[in-house]
């Protein structure tokens, strides 16, 4: 895993190559490389910083060149079958990493032909010299993130925002129509940011820019899939296992040790558990609170390890641990954060990396099973007269405390019949009222916008239930620009390679071919999940509650963070400057003391966007 940079400018201007790269040291630390190109009267420069995973000699550095000098290619990720890749090109190899089988697949097969056979994370950059141009490419879930920006002095591209202002040596403004995406989604979809002028390469495309022309042309190399399975759940079963066994063997390949990050529930159990069926006894590693209580899930994974005989690492944390934690998770992730799960994650890597340079988690299979709550919304809301019963009952929920977030986004959006404004609903953070009297503005910004063009994109497929369409939508929206964004930032802020192994390109394809009924029904979800994992883990395993990365910032916010989060912001001119104003924020903050609601998402989300404005404040002009 590495950061990757480069630049399209003219010959004559200079490149601060050790700025830059130092800018992505964290995320290479075992060695660094450059490599420049003139091209006419242009010059194209790739940087790259090295964490060594596979092939950690000479041979594996960076950028590198085909062996017929055709391609250079800047690279950050690993590509799990590269190893299947090899057996089919004919070549004298120089070491054995993937990146060479990269380089050497651009050769052979070209771009599009090569990226639609990678099963792996990854975003990378590959200039073609004799047909002068420029690719990024992005991994099918957005696991690896990819930034450019187009400027008056040139193009840029990079692992990250503070290398790509340093190579471009620009600054950028605050796009507001991202604002109240943000506002309404907590994460700003690809290929937007908050960011004027930066923007995100989306998952699971590829971008093809001509040097002599500048034309540029962005599209989606992934198709939705197109068949439905026909087998019975024995049958489907089955061939999970075998998907799943194979996922993990495949990414336990590494020249470093690997460990495991795991949590209380099934998911990175039923990882750790084909590990150990594999033959690796990996070490595994916890975080949780000094003070269990009932979101803590160290005793829950202690069990765990000690089922599959496993050694097992615990970090505990304590609140001043967590608040220490917000402005170093924000700075490394250089987006807002709203998914709290980010602050014990800071922690959680730190420790791993005393021990392993690889992790495997168990993220994705939420948004692959149906694991999410708000997709039990979907169906219940095809029962008879439900919708029209909570529309009656909705003012009721309104006026009456202590209802929760949950089940008064479920209420206001279970009566909306267009699909975008309902998943828009369900998702939001704020209501559109909130929006209003925070930026003068009620809409959602680029959000329906968002969700419509992966609405399309699935609709290229076969046919889908409501619930499977907004599963979709978060497989590639959600977890590209959130999730697995924030996991990737956190993770190689401390040079530590996170993967997930129930995202593997084969598994995806195959459990979204399965019919809906196998994966999620009216009060049930992760169906074949869970029956596949009894065949590895206890029932009281495979069935205990779910809990996830759970932070109590709903109570923090009350207690031991009251006043500091106060002062953040009422305090100074931030969201002033952000053009947010602080009176809705404060009626927010007043239902939130006084426990009519919980409001801990929302207070979270602005609190994260002052702690990103003033984190970021060198880079937004």
């Amino acid at each position: 895993m590495c950061g990757i940079v480069g630049v399209i400018q003219a010959r004559d201007k200079p490149i601060l190559a050790d700025e830059v790269l130092q800018a992505l040291r964290h995320r290479g630390p075992d060695g660094s490389g450059e490599k420049a190109v003139n091209l006419g009267d242009k010059t194209v420069w790739f940087g790259h910083t090295r964490l060594a995973i596979q092939d950690l000699t000479e041979a594996g550095a960076q950028p590198m060149a085909s062996a017929d000098g055709r391609w250079l290619l800047t690279f950050n990720g690993e590509i799990y079958n590269h190893q299947e890749m090899r057996r089919e090109l004919d070549r004298q190899w120089r070491g054995h990493s993937d990146t060479e089988t990269l380089v050497e697949a651009l050769t052979a097969w070209g771009v599009d032909a090569t990226i639609r056979r990678l099963n792996g994370i990854f975003a990378f950059g590959a200039l073609d010299l004799q047909e002068r141009k420029l690719y990024l490419v992005r991994d099918p879930f957005g696991v690896k993130p990819l930034y450019f920006a187009d400027t008056a002095t040139g193009f840029g591209f990079s692992s990250e925002i503070r290398a790509l202002a340093a190579v471009t040596g620009q600054r950028f403004g605050l796009d507001r129509e991202s604002l109240n995406t943000y506002l309404s989604l907590r994460f700003v979809p690809s290929p937007h940011t908050l960011l004027k002028g930066v923007q995100r390469l989306p998952a699971a495309h590829v971008q093809c820019r001509h040097l002599d022309s500048g034309e540029t042309h962005t599209h989606c190399y992934v198709q939705a899939g197109q068949s439905l399975y026909g087998g019975s759940l024995d049958e489907a079963t089955q061939l999970y296992q075998s998907a799943v066994s194979t996922a993990v063997r495949r990414q336990l390949l590494s020249d470093v040790p690997v460990g495991i990050l795991l949590s209380g529930g099934i998911d990175s159990a039923l990882v750790a558990a084909m590990a150990v069926d594999a033959g690796v006894n990996t070490p595994c590693f916890t975080v949780g609170y000094q003070e269990a209580g009932p979101a803590c899930e160290i005793d829950d994974a202690a069990h765990t390890a000690k089922t599959l005989g496993l050694s097992h690492h615990v970090v505990r944390l304590g609140h001043e641990d967590l608040w220490g934690a917000l402005e170093s998770a924000v700075t490394a992730t250089e987006e807002p954060l709203v998914t709290t799960s980010a602050l014990p994650m800071w922690f959680l890597c730190k420790r791993a990396r005393e021990d392993v340079a690889v992790v495997l988690t168990g993220q994705g299979s939420d948004e692959l099973l149906g694991g999410y709550k708000r997709y039990q919304g979907e169906l219940v809301r095809k029962l008879p007269l439900f919708s029209s019963t909570v529309s009656l009952l909705r003012p009721l929920l309104d006026s009456l405390p202590g209802v929760s977030d949950a089940v008064l986004r479920s209420a206001h959006s279970a009566s909306i019949v267009d699909i975008p404004q309902r998943f828009e609903r369900e998702y939001g953070v704020f209501t559109a009222a909130s929006r209003l009297g925070l930026t003068g503005r009620a809409d959602a910004g680029r959000a329906l916008q968002s969700i419509q063009q992966w609405l399309d994109w699935s609709a290229k497929g076969r046919s889908l239930t409501d619930a499977e369409k907004m599963m979709s939508i978060d497989m590639r929206m959600g977890l590209s620009d959130d999730l697995l964004l924030y996991g990737d930032k956190v993770s190689m802020a401390h040079s530590i390679e996170a993967r997930v192994p129930l995202l593997d390109t084969e598994l995806v394809r195959l459990v979204e071919s399965f019919p809906a009924h196998y994966k999620l029904s009216l009060g049930k979800s992760k169906i074949i999940h869970k029956r596949m994992a009894e065949r590895y883990l206890p029932e009281a395993i495979v069935h205990r509650p779910k809990k996830g990365f759970q932070v109590p910032v709903g109570e923090m916010v009350r207690g031991a963070w009251r006043d500091r989060c106060e002062a953040l912001l009422f305090e100074g001119a931030t969201l002033a400057e952000l053009g947010v104003d602080s009176r809705e924020l404060r009626r927010l903050w007043d239902e939130h003391q006084r426990r009519f609601r919980d409001r801990s998402r929302e207070i979270f989300a602005l609190l994260g966007l002052v702690v990103w404005r003033r984190g970021m404040a060198d880079l937004i002009a």
